[in-house]
Order: C-alpha cells, then sequence, then structure tokens
C-alpha cells in the first residue's frame, strides 16, 4: 500500500472539500515527510494537475525556479513545523496529460485539519485578477504623481469629515514646508496655504464651499521659507457632497505663477525703457498702420528733413515723395519684399530736406503679422547715415573688396574679372559647387559652374561685363543634387573712371520663401479690396442717400419748371451712377447688398438672350439646353444677369475667330459622397446649376488655378482689369452658392454655377412697380432710426411727403425708448450700423421679442454682418440698398405694411 493510501477520509470529508470552490490539498505528515492524500476538483480546474499526479508528491513540487526564495523558505517551514501559513505565491502547474498551465499567482493557506493532527489542508487562490489590477492602480497612482510632479502642481485634498487634509510632495519645493509640518496645521487658513490678508480669497472660496460657484480659483501672494514670497494661482472644487449638498471631499491644487508675473512686470518695464527710448534717440522713428494707411513719425525724423507736420503729413505717400526718384523703385521693392516675407527691410536712399539739399538714411522695419501671416503694422526707424557713407565710401577706396565677412553671409559671393575668370569665390560658393577656391582661381566660369548652368547665368554675367546691373531668378541644383530657388544679383565692379573691371555675383537661397508668396500675395489682394472698399461704401452711400432723396424731393417740387427739373433729373442720374459703381467695387468683396428674389433661372436666361447677342461678335453662336424642370432659386437677379454677361464676355474673348458659347441649366442633388474629392465642397442638397461654355483658346493650369484672384488677367493692358471672375466668384459665395471652372488648353472653358434650390414661391415683382406714377404711402407711424443726423432728415422728408408719420432715433437705445411710448408704430425703418453696440438686425430682433410679428425694414450700404446677410436670404429681414429713391423706399414700406402675416419668412 502506498503511502498516498495509508489515510482513509471519510466519504463525507471528501464530498465536503470536493464541493469548495477553492482548489484544496490534504497533506500528510509521517515524520520528515510530507506528501498530498487528496485533491479537489477545483484544484485541478485552478492549476491543470490531475489528482493521480499529485497523490503521494511533495506539495513543494508547486515551487519554481521564478517564485520567490523567501516565500518559499517560509511555505516550506510551514509545512515542517505544521503551522498555519498564509501567503501569496507563484506557483506552477506541470501535469503533462492536462497541458502546462505556467505560473500563476495565488494565495495559500495551511492548516491543520481539525481532529486530525496528522494531516494538513492547504487552500490555493488565484489571485491573477487582483494582482493586474493592484499593479494598474499602483502604475496610474505613480502617474498622477509624475504628472503632478511635472506640472509643478502643489496638491492637497480636504477630507471634511475627518477633518483630515493630504497634501503630495510637490510643497516642499513650491513653498519649501514639508507636508508632514502642513500635516499638524490646525487652523483651516495655513492647513490650505490660503492668504491670512486676503479675506476676498477666503470669501470665494466659501461661496464654492456653499455651492455658489462651480470651482474656487484665485491668485495670491504667499510666504515661502525660500526668503522670499512668491505669487500662485490655486485652484479647487468639491469633488463630492452628501445628500444636503454639503460639501465632503475638497480638492485643490497650487501653481507657481510668480515667473508669468515677473515676465509681466519685464513687459512693462520695457515699455517704459521703449518710451524713454523715443524721446531720446536719434533716429527717426516710424510705425505704420497698414490698415489705415495712417504713418506716425517721431520729432526727431522732421528735424532732420527740415519740414513741419504741416508741411510733412502722417502718411507714406508725403516719405515717397522725397526719395531720390533713383532711388524709389529700390525702397517701394524692399519693403514690398519684406511684407510678403522674403527679406528683411534694411535699405539706404537718399532723401531730398527742406534746405534744398539731400542726405544718405538708411530705412529699416519690420512688420507685426496675425496669426495667418498677414502683414499688420511696419515699424522702424530711419537714420542719418550720411557721415558712414561718407567714411564706407572712403574705407572702400583703400582696401580691397576681400574679406572674412563674406563668408559668413548667406549668399553665393563670387568675383570674375573682365575675361570672365573667376578671381574669388566666398565659402558658399565654394561648398554649392563643391570646388575650393585653390581649384577654381583664374579658372573661366563656365568650368567652374558647369556648361549646362553657363547657358543660363553667361548671358547675365555678360550683361554686367557690360556695365548693367541685373537681378534675375532661377531654379539650380547643387552638387550634392538639391534643388534651390535662388536670387541672384550681378554687379559691374568699376573703377575710379567708371570702367568695369569685373563682375561680382550675390545669390540668395529663397527656396522656402518661395513657396509662401503665391498664397501671401492672393491673401493680402483680397484682404486689401475687402478693407479698402468695406470701409468706404458705408459713408459714401450715407452722403448719396442725402443726394438721391433730396435730388427727388426737389423735382418733384419743380414739375411746374421743366427747365429745373431736367436739371434735377440730371444731378440723380448721376448719383445713382455713383452708387452703381460702389456696388461693383462691393462685389469685389463679397460685401454688396443683394436683394434677393426667388426667380425662375430659364426665365432670367432667356430674358438675356438678346443682350448676350449684341454683346457677342457675329462669328459667335449661342446656344441654349434650358431644362423645363429647373428648380427655383433665391438670388439677387442684377447680380446674377452680371455674372452672366461677364462669363461671355470672358468667352468671347477667347474666341477671337468665332466659337460656340453653349448656356445650360439643369438640376443636380450633392451628396456626402460628392463632396469628398473637392477641395472646397459644397454643402449636401439640392442645387439648380447653369453652366456657360466655350470652344475657346482654354487655359493652361498654372492659369486656372489663379482665375478668381483679384486683378488678375491674361488679357493686354487695357483690355481687362482682372475683376471679372472675382466679382463672380464673390457674387457666388454671398448667395451661399459655389462656382467651379474647367479649362484646358485648346479645349475651351466650363464655368459652373451651383445655387441652392428654393421651396418659396416664384416673385412676380415687376420693375413697372417702381415708377413714380405708382407712388402710394399712407397715414401709418414709422420709426426711423439712423445716426447720419442729414440722412434721418432726408427719410423723415421723404416719409412725409408720402403722407406717413415719422418718429426719429439716433441709435438703437433711443429706438426702444421711443418704441415703447408710441406703440402705434407700424414699421420701424432703421439703418444698419447704429452707434451704441445695438446694430440695426439686433435691434429689429429686440423689438419683435417686445412686439411679434413687427414690421421691420432695414438699410445699409453693404453687408456688414453675416447675421443680415443670413436674414437676407431666409427672408427674415427685408433690406434696401443705399442709395435709394423715393419710389423704391415708398413701394417697399407698402409692400411691407400690406404684406400678410402668413405670407412672411417663407422657408428658402
Amino acid at each position: 500500500m502506498s503511502a498516498a493510501d495509508s489515510y482513509d477520509l471519510s466519504s463525507a470529508v471528501c464530498v465536503a472539500l470536493d464541493a469548495v470552490a477553492n482548489g484544496v490539498l490534504v497533506i500528510a505528515v509521517q515524520g520528515a515527510t510530507r506528501h498530498v492524500v487528496h485533491v479537489n476538483p477545483a484544484f485541478t480546474t485552478l492549476t491543470g494537475l490531475r489528482a493521480e499526479a499529485l497523490k503521494g508528491r511533495s506539495p513543494l513540487m508547486l515551487i519554481g525556479r521564478d517564485t520567490d526564495p523567501e516565500a518559499a523558505q517560509e511555505l516550506r517551514s510551514a509545512l515542517m513545523n505544521c503551522s498555519d501559513y498564509s501567503g501569496e505565491l507563484l506557483i506552477y502547474g506541470s501535469d503533462p496529460g492536462a497541458g502546462d498551465q505556467g505560473a500563476m499567482w495565488s494565495r495559500l493557506t495551511l492548516r491543520t485539519l481539525s481532529g486530525e493532527p496528522s494531516l494538513l489542508l492547504m487552500t490555493v487562490e488565484s489571485i491573477e485578477k487582483y494582482k493586474v489590477a493592484r499593479t494598474s492602480l499602483r502604475s496610474s497612482e505613480a502617474r498622477l504623481e509624475l504628472a503632478m510632479e511635472a506640472s509643478e502642481l502643489s496638491m492637497w485634498e480636504w477630507n471634511i469629515p475627518a477633518d483630515a487634509v493630504y497634501y503630495n510632495d510637490q510643497w516642499r519645493h513650491s513653498v519649501g514646508i514639508e507636508p508632514a509640518e502642513l500635516v499638524q496645521r490646525t487652523d483651516l487658513v495655513e492647513r490650505l496655504m490660503l492668504p491670512a490678508n486676503a479675506p476676498q480669497v477666503l470669501d470665494q472660496l466659501q461661496r464654492h464651499l456653499q455651492g455658489s460657484t462651480e470651482h474656487f480659483e484665485c491668485e495670491y501672494e504667499l510666504p515661502t521659507r525660500f526668503g522670499s514670497p512668491r505669487w500662485f494661482a490655486a485652484r479647487a472644487k468639491v469633488v463630492r457632497r452628501d445628500d444636503s449638498g454639503a460639501p465632503v471631499r475638497v480638492i485643490g491644487v497650487l501653481r507657481d505663477v510668480s515667473r508669468r508675473r515677473q515676465m509681466q512686470q519685464d513687459a512693462r518695464e520695457v515699455e517704459q525703457r521703449w518710451e524713454r527710448a523715443v524721446r531720446g534717440t536719434s533716429d527717426g522713428l516710424y510705425d505704420w498702420d497698414l490698415l489705415t494707411g495712417h504713418v506716425w513719425y517721431a520729432a526727431r525724423f522732421r528735424e532732420m528733413i527740415g519740414y513741419s507736420e504741416r508741411e510733412f503729413p502722417d502718411t507714406f505717400a508725403a516719405f515717397q515723395s522725397l526719395l531720390q526718384e533713383v532711388d524709389s523703385p529700390k525702397v517701394l521693392a524692399s519693403i514690398r519684399a519684406h511684407l510678403e516675407n522674403r527679406t528683411p527691410l534694411d535699405v539706404r536712399c537718399r532723401i531730398n530736406v527742406a534746405t534744398g539739399g539731400w542726405i544718405w538714411c538708411r530705412l529699416r522695419g519690420r512688420a507685426d503679422r496675425d496669426a495667418s501671416g498677414r502683414p499688420m503694422r511696419l515699424a522702424g526707424s530711419i537714420s542719418d547715415i550720411s557721415a558712414q557713407i561718407r567714411a564706407e565710401e572712403a574705407l572702400s577706396r583703400s582696401q580691397d573688396f576681400y574679406g572674412t565677412i563674406l563668408d559668413s553671409l548667406p549668399l553665393l559671393i563670387a568675383y570674375a574679372d573682365r575675361d570672365e575668370r573667376v578671381v574669388y569665390a566666398n565659402l558658399g560658393f565654394q561648398k554649392f559647387f563643391d570646388k575650393p577656391l585653390t581649384e577654381t582661381y583664374r579658372q573661366p566660369v563656365a568650368e567652374v559652374i558647369g556648361e549646362k548652368r553657363y547657358l543660363v547665368i553667361g548671358q547675365f554675367v555678360r550683361e554686367a561685363l557690360n556695365g548693367k546691373p541685373v537681378e534675375t531668378q532661377g531654379k539650380f541644383r547643387d552638387a550634392h543634387g538639391r534643388s534651390l530657388d535662388t536670387d541672384a544679383t550681378f554687379l559691374p565692379h568699376r573703377d575710379a573712371t567708371g570702367a568695369v573691371l569685373g563682375c561680382f555675383v550675390a545669390v540668395r537661397d529663397v527656396t522656402e520663401k518661395r513657396q509662401l508668396e503665391a498664397e501671401l500675395r492672393q491673401s493680402q489682394k483680397l484682404e486689401a479690396i475687402g478693407r479698402l472698399t468695406g470701409g468706404i461704401a458705408h459713408d459714401f452711400n450715407n452722403l448719396l442717400s442725402v443726394i438721391v432723396g433730396n435730388t427727388q424731393l426737389l423735382a418733384r417740387a419743380m414739375r411746374q419748371s421743366p427747365r429745373l427739373l431736367k436739371q434735377a433729373e440730371t444731378a440723380l442720374k448721376a448719383a445713382m451712377r455713383g452708387a452703381e459703381l460702389t456696388r461693383r467695387l462691393l462685389a469685389f468683396a463679397r460685401q454688396q447688398v443683394l436683394e434677393p428674389r426667388v426667380v425662375e433661372l430659364n426665365t432670367l436666361i432667356g430674358g438675356m438672350f438678346e443682350l448676350l447677342r449684341r454683346s457677342l461678335t457675329g462669328e459667335i453662336v449661342i446656344r441654349q439646353s434650358l431644362d423645363p424642370e429647373v428648380w427655383p432659386i433665391k438670388v439677387d437677379p442684377g447680380q446674377l444677369e452680371n455674372a452672366v454677361l461677364n462669363l461671355a464676355i470672358n468667352a468671347r474673348d477667347a474666341m477671337p475667330d468665332g466659337g460656340v458659347i453653349s448656356v445650360v441649366t439643369r438640376n443636380v442633388s450633392i451628396g456626402a459622397a460628392d463632396r469628398a474629392s473637392d477641395p472646397e465642397p459644397l454643402r449636401v442638397g439640392d442645387y439648380a446649376v447653369l453652366e456657360i461654355s466655350d470652344t475657346g483658346s482654354g487655359m493652361p493650369p498654372e492659369v486656372l488655378k489663379r482665375v478668381f484672384e483679384p486683378f488678375f488677367t491674361t488679357k493686354d493692358v487695357g483690355k481687362g482689369s482682372g475683376l471679372g471672375l472675382s466679382m463672380v466668384y464673390g457674387f457666388l459665395k454671398q448667395s451661399e452658392g459655389h462656382v467651379s471652372i474647367a479649362s484646358t488648353p485648346g479645349g475651351g472653358t466650363t464655368v459652373c454655377l451651383y445655387f441652392p434650390r428654393t421651396q418659396s414661391a416664384i416673385d412676380r415683382y415687376s420693375s413697372n412697380d417702381s415708377e413714380v406714377s405708382a407712388l402710394q404711402g399712407g397715414g401709418e407711424t414709422i420709426l426711423v432710426v439712423e445716426d447720419n443726423e442729414e440722412v434721418r432728415t432726408t427719410a423723415v422728408e421723404v416719409l412725409i411727403s408720402l403722407g406717413y408719420r415719422p418718429i426719429e432715433a439716433a441709435n438703437g437705445q433711443q429706438a426702444l425708448q421711443q418704441f415703447t411710448q408710441h406703440p402705434e408704430i407700424a414699421l420701424v425703418f432703421s439703418d444698419v450700423m447704429l452707434p451704441g453696440g445695438l446694430l440695426g438686425a439686433n435691434l429689429a430682433t429686440k423689438l419683435r421679442e417686445r412686439r411679434p410679428g413687427l414690421k421691420v425694414l432695414l438699410t445699409t450700404g453693404y453687408t456688414e454682418s453675416a447675421i443680415m446677410q443670413r436674414g437676407m436670404l431666409d427672408g427674415s429681414l427685408e433690406v434696401l440698398s443705399k442709395p435709394y429713391k423715393v419710389e423704391d423706399l415708398a413701394r417697399r414700406i407698402r409692400a411691407i405694411l400690406d404684406e400678410r402675416e402668413e405670407n412672411r419668412r417663407v422657408p428658402a
């Protein structure tokens, strides 16, 4: 009988042990040996070791090579001494029949079997998940502590019911106090490191604890153990409250902001030093606002040139007028290159002074740019360097042109003599061609740079040797195969008599800067147009409104005097031509005031056929293919006609020998998949498309990608402004549409205009409705809101002449007061741009909150806000463009007053 069978456990004990969920081993004690006599099924499931593989063997077989030696020794001692044991060990399953389950972390307990001192009971419980969770928790705590240390945050956690505060280790670095010392403090202000002499800080914390604020945040100064106080930014938040809302747990952090506050103080000191320097410098400082054109000149500059402030105004044109004619192009080119982010601004020039002579000046500056890189201001100095120039000229005549300074410049510099042989090359030049000067000295230029390069560069060298300075650009590869964009200058070198001795060559690597030029130029053009037109439109249209209104009132009063009536009508026509000019300028910048109406695209295009026919040559054929089911659109008909006419004229110019222009309308639905490949995608939805194509010469890719740029044109000088397609692009974008263009050389051009589909009914408005004979007024009360007194007075006079009872207001606040005092007001006629921060569109919203359904008519010279633009398109705002005729105002007011409420705000 084996040792394993010498013990006969009762069946009741075996059944009880086999029902236990944890692994169980029964171990027999026989002298110095310990062997397994029973294994329950849970142990086999847990470890993979079967009972027949374990019975009669020592339980120490579970200990593998990676088990902690100390823990293993404790288990051995417990087995030998038959003492109780509990511990965590790495055990192993190695039963070949069940498969090796490898190492497993387990909790082992050893107890004497009750009533059987010669039997030991060992239980095995897997703690793998527990170990993983504990390791993850410790890792998370370590990462949190590391993050707190990296961000230099001193943290405290206040357990309010237990009145205990926990601190991290950062406190010893921030204030010089050990966390153990902070724990021993009893006063709350000292425990939470709050300033005792700042009750407002304590009030803020108390309000947060009471739930009045979302969090506590404040900056204050605290004493430290480092010998000087420091500034800290504190933030705290209640992270748990009880059922009654009382705070239970609060977490706060303290961050040292002393360095930031010192930097702010340093900045203020720098500003003060700058102000003192401006007053004491000998340079003429300037500051040019590129948006407004205003230039600030320091008093020292006017002292240098001898002109008074009245004789020399604060403009760049004033400075430009003093430049000597030969230096003016160089100065303007340097400023332009700097603003385009190509080169620093540091240029010498001669300036005429009041005494009749001239002085040498050095113009330096640096542009301040916005986030997109667009220059906003240009500031710098203008120094009198006449004495320096004389000294440099004397020095240059007495010394050789060689110098080590040339090697440190970021340029490729070389010198060739009259025979086109290389006499000097700086280090940059030598590295570019990978040839030291010892190999190139007195060698022909063609051999040094290579025959292929010489075919391009040789002509510039010869021109310089003939006495003509040359500036050029090119793309070359260096000795290592890198392709570089370069700016090169070839300058003749003359002796005292003017004879040419040789040629200087200076080449600059402009590869990175050149990549940004195209995008920068385009954004500058569009921004300049937008700011120019938008800035003048409002005031100019106000002036025209006064002129047009009063001229029409005079004309109505002079019907009995044909001669005076004709003069008034002539003045009115001139004013309206000025208004049309303003509208064209605003179209470039997408700030024109649109008067959208729901129209049939086919009807509008069909009505233009004769106009297009007269605008084209006899050799050009117009073909139309109009979809009879094309969807209605909401658009300004006049602007659409202008866009179509522009495209037709462009097509005509592309077909000087005749051809075909095709005009097609169709419907298209844009889905999400259609937008994926488009760099400027349309919104998903339905669109009516107007397609205009020609059989002309087409455009190459480099021209096609620039066609919408303002002032870009391929036509000869005087035959095109470069604004036609810019106007089309601006009009489509302002109408929430889209324009695309496709063209190939010799294959013609196709332009597609996309207009969003509208669900509104077709507007049957006729131009005959605006005839003077159809003027119709009324007796309603109208609130006129206009900050320009002359425009407001003119509008009031016009309304009085139409029979209405006008009430005046100069701004939004006055309008609100008048509206409250006069409940009989039937319509509000308001300018969009109003002083005081309450614009016309916002005023309309506030008034309609008080009286829903209130009739409102806005007037403006351009669309100042996206809110107003959306309101015009969706029909929630009625807008009348400045300047307006009396009949236009009468018709619009009467139409709005007579409009039924259910017909308003039809979705577009």
